[in-house]
């Protein structure tokens, strides 16, 4: 649940800076990109989830 509540303030706080940034009055763009990145994000986590190995 606590992975969930991280990608999901990090969307919200994407889709706002990006709003901010591309500045056009529609979200077509923001929306494409903080989708884009929490795709990425996710990825990143699942890729390290696998391959983390411990010495123990």
């Amino acid at each position: 649940m606590n992975h969930i509540r991280n990608y999901l303030i990090a969307f919200m706080g994407n889709v706002t800076f990006t709003y901010f940034i591309f500045a056009e009055g529609t979200l077509n763009k923001p929306l494409m990109f903080a989708t884009l990145m929490l795709l990425l994000m996710m990825g990143m986590d699942i890729i390290k989830s696998r391959t983390t190995h411990s010495l123990n």
